[in-house]
C-alpha cells in the first residue's frame, strides 16, 4: 500500500461585510422561532436550524447574508480556479457552556464556517490529520470564513467559556470548465 500526500485548498479570509452585518444576523438568528437542540452521546449543540438548512431559503438571517456571501464565494472560486459554487445546505449553530460538536465530516466538495460571534475563550474548529492523527486548531478570529474540503475530519470542541459562540456553516459543490486542458495536459 502506498499513501500519497496531496495539497488541498483551505482559505481563511475575513468576511468584508462582517462589521455591518454581525448584529443584524445575530438578531435574526436569535429571533428565529424554529430551531433544534442537537443533543446526543457526542454532541450538544445549544441551538441550530439544520433541519431548515435544505428547505427554507426565506429565513431572515439567510436573506441578509445571501448577496454579500455571493461576493465572498466568487472571490474564493477565482482564487482556486473554480468557475462557480452551489450551496446545498446553510445553517447556524450556537454553542453555550459545555456545548460541542464531535468529530465529523460533511458531504459535498467543500464545507465553510463563518465565525459570526466568537467571544474570547470560545473554542475554534479543530481538525485532525488522518495520516498522523495529530489534532490542529484553525487559526481564525471572529469575522473569518474558512473554506475546506468536506472530507476533512473536524469538530467544535467543548465550550468551557460562559460566552455564546455563533457560527454559520454551509456545504457547497464547485464547477469548473476545461481549465486543466485535455488528457495530454494541453490547454
Amino acid at each position: 500500500m502506498q499513501k500519497v500526500i496531496v495539497n488541498f485548498p483551505i482559505m481563511i479570509r475575513r468576511f468584508e461585510q462582517h462589521n455591518s452585518l454581525k448584529e443584524k444576523l445575530l438578531t435574526a438568528i436569535n429571533e428565529q422561532e424554529e430551531y433544534e437542540n442537537l443533543v446526543g452521546p457526542n454532541n450538544n449543540i445549544t441551538r441550530c436550524d439544520w433541519e431548515s438548512a435544505r428547505f427554507d431559503p426565506e429565513r431572515k438571517w439567510f436573506k441578509l447574508l445571501k448577496q454579500p456571501l455571493d461576493t465572498h464565494l466568487n472571490y474564493w472560486c477565482k482564487s482556486f480556479n473554480y468557475d462557480s459554487y452551489i450551496i446545498h445546505e446553510i445553517w447556524f449553530q450556537q454553542y453555550s457552556t459545555n456545548s460541542k460538536h464531535a468529530w465529523h465530516v460533511h458531504g459535498a466538495n467543500f464545507t465553510n464556517v463563518y465565525y459570526l460571534d466568537l467571544p474570547q475563550g470560545c473554542p475554534k474548529t479543530e481538525w485532525v490529520d488522518p495520516i498522523t492523527k495529530n489534532v490542529h486548531e484553525f487559526t481564525v478570529k471572529e469575522g473569518d470564513i474558512i473554506t475546506f474540503p468536506s472530507w476533512l475530519i473536524h469538530r467544535a470542541p467543548e465550550n468551557f467559556s460562559s460566552e455564546l459562540k455563533t457560527i454559520i456553516s454551509w456545504n457547497m459543490d464547485v464547477t469548473l470548465t476545461d481549465f486543466y486542458g485535455d488528457k495530454n495536459g494541453n490547454n
